[in-house]
């Protein structure tokens, strides 16, 4: 099994990709981002660049890999964007609904953001919280106090986030208590999330 990039009191960082890596983690509850849409002007039916086996490409705008979420089969909540709601329904089967209404949402951004769960509590819940436009260290940064809201609603048991990023996440169980594992696949955001699990206190009010 691959060794940990970061691992104290309870939260694992591993690098790597997660459908490589998420097979052989023990966790219990899954609450992530999944990616969509980096790198470009967000137009429907546009392109942004990627890389595919080392090479670089132009993939479709509306790209969303839920091939990890079908070898899950546990609790989950995932966000996305709500042109997205019915791939992710397709794959996690969800149960209930947790919808993060933005403060300040930006000029080509959505006002909402739903969060399908399945084994969480309830239906339907609305939580407002600021996304910071500047400052942020992702490009698709949730503020803490969202993430440690949707974290203090999960069914008992370890968190993992597939997709990492920055880790708040992982802060956001570290600051609850519960034991955590990030996959990130992008070095340069593993160390982010250390250093800011090794803090006492963060670096704003927003992140991801």
């Amino acid at each position: 099994m691959t060794k940990p990039y970061y691992d104290h009191g309870g939260i694992q960082i591993y690098l790597g990709d997660c459908h490589e890596i998420l097979p052989s983690v023990e966790a219990d509850v899954v609450v992530t981002d999944p990616p969509y849409g980096h790198g470009s002007t967000p137009r429907r039916g546009g392109k942004r660049a990627g890389t595919i086996d080392g090479e670089h490409v132009d993939l479709p705008w509306d790209v969303l890999d839920l091939s990890w979420l079908s070898m899950w089969g546990r609790a989950a909540a995932v966000f996305c964007a709500s042109r997205y709601v019915d791939a992710v329904s397709t794959a996690l089967r969800p149960d209930g609904m947790l919808i993060y209404v933005k403060s300040n949402p930006s000029p080509i951004g959505s006002s909402f953001e739903p969060c399908l769960t399945r084994g969480f509590p309830g239906h339907a819940r609305h939580f407002t919280a600021y996304n910071a436009a500047n400052g942020q260290v992702h490009p698709t940064q949730k503020p803490l106090d969202l993430m440690c809201w949707v974290v203090s609603r999960a069914p008992p048991g370890t968190i993992i986030d597939p997709f990492m990023g920055s880790g708040t996440t992982l802060r956001a169980a570290k600051d609850l208590g519960r034991k955590a594992v990030g996959i990130e696949i992008d070095e340069c955001y593993c160390e982010i999330a250390a250093k800011r699990l090794a803090q006492e206190t963060l670096f704003g009010p927003a992140s991801r």
